[in-house]
């Protein structure tokens, strides 16, 4: 009789382990599954993956405006240096903005979109020859309105820009990073 109890106890015990063992394999696949449905749709974290800048330093030339600084704050942030001796001159032409209206809602609301348009070029100091000419970086965001709450307007419409200057930024170091001088 314990050696019935025995036997009885350890199938249940082995029984126990392969339903574990089989828990953490439906896990495993799941996360596997999960990773790459998420890389196949084109999801990645922000920062993973970055390939390090081959331009580290830069003459900018620009106008003062907050596009152009953020811009300018943006290539610091990575790692390139700013200055007039640079061996390579980034040009960034005005920025063309625009402000359309989408759709006009129920109670005065109305659906606009803010849309920059930024011309750069990168020259080489040494013999004047142009790595990137006459590019052009296009971003837009959407932001709503309200007749009733004008004052709110002119917030709404900063967020707006500063989430263009954002991409821009990010658009510009994309292309920047896939030149190698």
């Amino acid at each position: 009789m314990t050696q019935a109890k025995s036997s009885s106890v350890s199938a249940d015990t082995s029984e126990h382990a392969s339903r574990g063992l089989g828990r953490r394999r439906v896990l495993a696949a799941l996360g596997v599954g999960l990773a790459l449905t998420l890389s196949g749709c084109g999801f990645q974290l922000r920062g993973v993956n970055d390939a390090p800048m081959a331009i580290t330093e830069l003459d900018v030339q620009a106008p003062i405006t907050k596009t152009h600084d953020a811009l300018r704050d943006a290539l610091e942030r990575a790692d390139v240096q700013l200055s007039d001796s640079a061996p390579l001159t980034l040009n960034l032409g005005k920025v063309r903005e625009n402000v359309q209206q989408i759709t006009y809602g129920d109670a005065g609301s109305i659906k606009r979109e803010l849309t920059y348009r930024l011309t750069y070029s990168l020259q080489r100091k040494s013999d004047g020859a142009y790595l990137a000419n006459q590019q052009e970086l296009q971003a837009s965001s959407l932001y709503y309105t309200n007749d009733d709450d004008l004052l709110n307007t002119d917030d709404l419409r900063e967020r707006a820009a500063r989430e263009v200057n954002r991409d821009l930024s990010r658009q510009l170091l994309e292309r920047l990073r896939a030149i190698k001088p």
